[in-house]
């Protein structure tokens, strides 16, 4: 049956998945078998990945052009196109790497895998299941429920499982895909170059709206529908208009664009436009044609360099604010997004932005690209692997009548929910602020310290929470915490406690780390956030947990939300996220009297630590989010001034002396401030407050980030002088 799957893949241009099963030896050879059927009727290039890159001896003198990779590269060949794939899963299995190496396949294509005998491969760890096994997890064991998954969905339309003790699963379905639409005759060199009539009119969309000067194009595409490629030909079209000399191109990696300016690279051949690419480290970071250059930069920098055309690529993975920055800053933008794929957060991403670009009266256009690249539409694999890995996963419609007294909390065992569930559950992270990756997917199943709340209304999940056991931890771990020694992932908050603070104490104590919470997007906004959370928080005192915490990229409307709920900030990352520019933070709740006691005391040392660096290691970071975090927690100080401090700053608030020859009374002024604990200045004095004293920012960018309309010297001297009064000080 089989070798008939095959020429079904062959006649019909679709692509077929198999997995054999079975003794090593064997399962190679049965592989080697039809990989050597499908050489003989059709061939191409196939591409090997395994977990030591290296060529499998069943597949040695097979011809044709193979190429051999490590699943740690499977990134570096996103983009490419290939034949035939052999995967062998009896090591390692990442979804991750699944949703990558799948798609890189073309139709009339084939996907083999290999596995050990299924009773073997369900009971024995890969290497990225080890990394579950945390203390004092160990013996719980890992679930399995993702091999599980994984061999529950074979024999879907165009996926085998071929048992070599129990023979096959799956059966012969014909053709399975839908045929189609010619791409269209015409005479532009770059409409030429499209691959389908899909690119064809995503290409025309983006010429016209750069010939009505629009502001902004807006382009969402599921993975593999040539997106980046089109990107890359209208920008050889655009730059060849002579209205920009400079083009930005960003996204959360270089390697992501790499298509992008390969199109390009190929567009201005096509329209006989000399060029000259700089290449670093193997790949291109900028081109150079006459008169100007297309160029690449992080989204951190991007956000902030005056340019007047930008492209966005993957923006989905990129805060709103930096992208609404980049809207705002420039005179045409692109915001490109997959909107299904293995990054699985498109959805959310038009949802957030799209619905506030459409709001904000931006002359803008909106494109959608459907049809696949490589293989036909309806391609029986892709169908499969979105099913599999949740990748189109949505929530429930909410109902018309809805009631919140209906509204439950649900304790849930991953490993009994229902398959429908699931994907509401799911869904509800796709459509938040969350990037999903199949990974997250595979750690929510089978991590033995991972399970899941929610709240539910009838049947149907409507606030999902995912949650991480932490803590408990033994005193010989802790000290190798302590020395460096010894890294715990699985142990987020209470690792970064002790290893950043020496708070060996906290590691002893147990809690739940919130990782994702998020409420159906038609919901937000009614409070069923903060309703589960005091939910969960009861559940955890039950279980007489000492804390609750939760750790998240830092901004003013998560803390909001966190200190609503009363928690409080115990770290922050020393280094921002290269794509994000944010910082991540630790937030914590106490639930008992003695960790109350403790996680107040290395809040005053979070509070000290940050304070002492806002001038150096934490100089970047927002001011408003800085003031932020150094509100919560009050501590007993004395404000100590000499008496030429106090005589200085006299001087200085009466207008004869320059804020120079008061800075340190000012400083001293600004911690006493904020470890009192005592709000008494408006939220956008003390952000400037921090700005200045605390970080040292200069006047301009002081005037430029807080959009003050007069003098900031004048105003600030104001701050300081309402600070003095409300403190109610006397110099």
């Amino acid at each position: 049956m089989l070798e008939d799957a095959v020429l079904e893949a062959i006649k019909y241009g679709e692509r077929r998945l198999f997995v054999i099963s079975g003794e090593s030896s064997e399962a190679g050879k049965r592989a080697s078998e039809l990989l050597r059927d499908w050489a003989d009727r059709k061939g191409g290039r196939m591409l090997v990945a395994n977990l030591e890159g290296v060529m499998p001896e069943e597949l040695e003198g097979l011809e044709g052009e193979v190429s051999t990779i490590k699943f740690d590269q499977s990134e570096e060949v996103m983009g490419s196109t290939w034949d035939a794939l052999y995967m062998d899963f009896s090591r390692q299995m990442r979804p991750n790497d699944m949703g990558r190496l799948i798609e890189v396949v073309r139709g009339g294509g084939i996907i083999l895998v290999k596995i050990p005998k299924i009773s073997e491969w369900v009971n024995s760890l890969t290497e990225f299941q080890k990394r579950f096994l945390v203390p004092p997890f160990e013996e719980r064991g890992v679930r399995q429920l993702f091999k599980r998954r994984f061999l529950n969905s074979l024999g879907e339309p165009g996926t085998f499982l071929q048992d070599l003790e129990r023979g096959v699963i799956g059966e012969l379905h014909g053709k399975l895909s839908r045929d189609r639409e010619p791409r269209e005759e015409v005479e532009d060199p770059l409409l030429k170059m499209c691959a389908t009539r899909d690119q064809q009119n995503a290409l025309k969309a983006m010429m016209k709206a750069l010939r009505e000067r629009k502001r902004s194009v807006i382009l969402t595409a599921n993975r593999g529908r040539g997106k980046s490629a089109v990107l890359g030909m209208f920008l050889a079209h655009a730059v060849t208009q002579g209205r920009f000399k400079k083009v930005l191109v960003t996204a959360p990696s270089l390697q992501g664009v790499q298509t992008l300016f390969e199109f390009l690279m190929r567009g201005l051949e096509a329209l006989g436009v000399s060029y000259n690419p700089v290449v670093r480290e193997g790949n291109v970071v900028a081109v150079h044609y006459q008169g100007g250059n297309v160029f690449y930069m992080t989204p951190e920098s991007a956000s902030r360099l005056e340019v007047k055309f930008k492209v966005v690529d993957e923006a989905a993975a990129i805060p709103i604010p930096l992208l609404f920055k980049m809207l705002n800053e420039s005179r045409f933008s692109i915001f490109s997004s997959t909107v299904h794929g293995y990054e699985g957060a498109g959805r959310g991403f038009t949802l957030r932005f799209l619905k506030r670009v459409r709001e904000s009266g931006v002359k803008h256009v909106e494109i959608r690209m459907s049809e696949p690249i490589r293989y036909p539409p309806g391609d029986p694999v892709e169908a499969w692997l979105y099913k599999l890995l949740l990748l189109d996963a949505e929530p429930s419609e909410p109902p018309q009548d809805f009631n919140p007294k209906k509204v439950k909390y649900l304790k849930l065992d991953i490993s009994e929910i229902r398959e429908d569930f699931l994907r509401k559950f799911y869904g509800i992270y796709v459509l938040a602020h969350y990037r999903n990756r199949p990974n997250d997917l595979a750690t929510l199943l089978d991590a033995p310290h991972h399970f899941i709340r929610a709240l539910v209304y009838g049947n149907d999940p409507i606030v999902a929470i995912h949650v991480a056991e932490e803590g408990g931890l033994p005193s010989d771990v802790l000290e190798e915490v302590y020395k460096g020694i010894r890294d715990l992932p699985g142990h987020m908050i209470p690792s970064r406690v002790v290893a950043h603070y020496g708070f060996k104490s906290f590691g002893k104590l147990k809690g739940w780390r919130i990782v994702r919470i998020a409420t159906h997007p038609e919901l937000q906004g009614r409070g069923f956030g903060t309703r589960a959370l005091e939910e969960f928080e009861d559940e955890a005192m039950e279980e007489g947990l000492d804390w609750i915490g939760a750790g998240f990229g830092v901004s003013e409307d998560l803390l909001r939300f966190w200190y609503r709920n009363g928690f409080l900030p115990l770290h922050i990352s020393p280094k921002r996220n290269p794509v994000t520019g944010e910082y991540s933070v630790l937030v914590v709740k106490p639930l008992n009297e003695g960790a109350r006691n403790l996680i107040s005391e290395i809040n005053r040392e979070f509070k000290r630590r940050l304070m002492d660096s806002l001038h150096d290691v934490y100089f970047p970071l927002n001011p408003m989010v800085a003031r932020m975090l150094l509100i919560p927690g009050s501590t007993e100080v004395k404000l100590r001034l000499s008496q030429s401090q106090r005589r200085r700053l006299q001087r200085y608030l009466e207008g004869e002396n320059v804020y120079e020859l008061a800075s340190d009374s000012i400083y001293q002024l600004a911690r006493y401030y904020f470890w009192r604990g005592e709000r008494c200045l408006a939220p956008i004095e003390e952000a400037i407050l921090v700005a200045k004293s605390m970080q040292g920012k200069d006047w301009n960018s002081i005037k430029s980030r807080f959009h003050l309309k007069g003098d900031p010297y004048e105003f600030f001297r104001n701050v300081v002088t309402e600070l003095i009064r409300c403190l109610n000080l006397s110099l």
